[in-house]
Parts: C-alpha cells; sequence; structure tokens
C-alpha cells in the first residue's frame, strides 16, 4: 500500500502545476488594458506565484526522494491552497 501515499503526491505536484498555469494565465488575462506601473505589479505577482509553485513541487519531489510520501503530498498541495485563497480575494475585490 506504498503506492497510494506517492500517487497522492504526484497528484498533488500535477494539480499545482496546473493551479499555478491558471494563476499565471490570469495575471496574464488582468493586464490586457493595464498601465505600465499595472503590467509591472502583474509581473512581479507572475514571478512570485511561478516560484511558489515550483518551491511546493521541488518540496515535494525531495520529500518523495527521502521517504515521506506524505509530506511531500502535503507540501505539494499547499501552493494550491494558497493560490486559490488569493484568487478568492481577487475575485471579491
Amino acid at each position: 500500500m506504498k503506492i497510494v501515499p506517492t500517487a497522492l503526491a504526484v497528484l498533488a505536484m500535477l494539480g499545482t502545476a496546473l493551479v499555478t498555469l491558471m494563476a499565471v494565465v490570469f495575471c496574464l488575462a488582468s493586464g490586457a488594458n493595464a498601465a505600465p506601473e499595472q503590467i509591472r505589479v502583474l509581473k512581479l505577482w507572475m514571478i512570485g506565484l511561478t516560484s511558489l509553485g515550483l518551491a511546493g513541487i521541488g518540496a515535494g519531489i525531495y520529500l518523495l526522494r527521502v521517504g515521506q510520501p506524505g509530506r511531500a503530498a502535503g507540501a505539494s498541495f499547499l501552493p494550491t491552497v494558497i493560490m486559490v485563497l488569493i484568487l478568492a480575494v481577487a475575485l471579491l475585490r
């Protein structure tokens, strides 16, 4: 039954990659009619969100390599939760 936590961690990594892509596309779409200062801020948001996603996936891979698939799933899924909260706050504004 060791395959189930490992599969869950891999699915969490895939989910984080997709949510990161969605967040970056959302930022790109927000900048269609933006002023230059707003575009600069959106670029910083895109860099930050991409870094967050890559850090979560990297931590998940590292934790899988050291044999902790449960923690790998948690570390891989945490950026997804953070990005969904950011999206919810952005949409409520």
